[in-house]
C-alpha cells in the first residue's frame, strides 16, 4: 500500500466510487476496510486505534459533541490503519494530535500524526473540491466555517487547506499550554515571522487573550483587528499597519490555533 497520505486517500475514494465524500458516512469506509469501530466514553481522548499482527480496532469517544470532529477522528484512525499498522505504535488521539500539521518535526509519533491528518484532510475534502469551494471568495473566518459545515470537516482541517491551496496569504500558529509549538504559512505569505517558537504568544495577540484571560470571541466578532508587528518582524514604518487574527480555541486541550492575514 502506498504511503503518500494524499494519494492514498484519493485511491480509497476512487476504489469505493466516492465522488461526494460529504455525503458518505465515514464509518462505512472503515467497515468496508473491515475495521470494527466501538463507541465508548473516553477521558482526554477523541479516538484511538489498536493493532496486533492480524487485527485492528478503532475506539471512538461517544462523548464528543461535534460531528465534524468525529468524522475527522475516524478518517485519521483509518489513515493510521493504512499507513502505520505494521508499526508497533498504538495511537491515542486527542485534539492536540488531530490538530498537528507540522511536517518538519522529526519525532516519529508526530510524523505519523501529521501523515494521518494529511490522509484525513484529503479523504474528507479532496484538494480539487477545496479549490472549487474558495474560487473568487475573499478569505474570512466565515468562509472557513462555511466550508467546514458543507463538507462536514473540522475547522482546523480547512485552515490547514488554506495554507497549502488557499487563494489568500495567511499564517497559522499552533499554541498549546501558552507556548507556541509551531507555525505554518502559505507560500504567498511574504512576511517574516518573529522568533516565538517555544515562547508564549505575543502579549497583544488574540491568542494571548485566551491564555491570559480566557477570552473567546463570538462568531460575529471572530475577525479581530491587530497590528502587523504583533506576530511579524517588520520595519518601524509598518509596525502599526492593520492585520487580522482569527483564533480557533479548544479550551479542554488548552489549545489555540491562530490565523493571521491582511485584507
Amino acid at each position: 500500500m502506498m504511503n503518500n497520505p494524499r494519494q492514498l486517500a484519493l485511491s480509497i475514494l476512487n476504489d469505493f466510487g466516492i465522488s461526494e465524500p460529504q455525503n458518505i458516512e465515514i464509518e462505512d469506509i472503515a467497515h468496508a476496510l473491515k475495521i470494527p469501530i466501538r463507541h465508548v466514553g473516553l477521558n482526554g481522548c477523541e479516538g484511538r486505534i489498536l493493532h496486533n499482527s492480524k487485527h485492528s480496532i478503532i475506539t471512538l469517544n461517544n462523548n464528543t459533541d461535534f460531528e465534524t470532529r468525529k468524522r475527522f477522528t475516524i478518517a485519521h484512525e483509518i489513515g493510521h490503519y493504512l499507513m502505520h499498522r505494521k508499526d508497533s505504535t498504538n495511537h491515542n488521539d486527542d485534539i492536540s494530535s488531530l490538530s498537528w500539521f507540522d511536517d518538519k518535526n522529526q519525532h516519529k509519533v508526530l510524523k505519523q500524526e501529521f501523515e494521518a491528518n494529511e490522509f484525513a484532510s484529503e479523504l474528507l475534502l479532496p484538494t480539487d473540491m477545496f479549490a472549487a469551494s474558495i474560487q473568487a471568495k475573499p478569505f474570512s473566518p466565515n468562509l472557513i466555517r462555511t466550508i467546514s459545515d458543507h463538507f462536514r470537516v473540522s475547522r482546523t482541517s480547512v485552515i490547514h487547506r488554506f495554507t497549502e491551496h488557499g487563494n489568500h496569504p495567511i499564517c497559522v500558529f499552533y499554541t498549546r499550554n501558552n507556548k507556541v509549538h509551531y507555525w505554518r504559512k502559505s507560500e504567498d505569505f511574504r512576511y517574516y515571522i518573529k522568533g516565538i517558537t517555544k515562547l508564549p504568544p505575543p502579549s497583544d495577540s488574540v491568542c494571548a487573550e485566551f491564555f491570559n484571560d480566557n477570552t473567546i470571541y463570538s462568531v460575529e466578532d471572530s475577525k479581530q483587528e491587530i497590528v502587523k508587528s504583533t506576530w511579524l518582524d517588520v520595519k518601524d514604518d509598518f509596525v502599526d499597519d492593520v492585520f487580522y487574527e482569527f483564533c480557533l480555541v479548544h479550551s479542554s486541550a488548552n489549545l489555540a490555533i491562530s490565523v493571521i492575514w491582511e485584507d
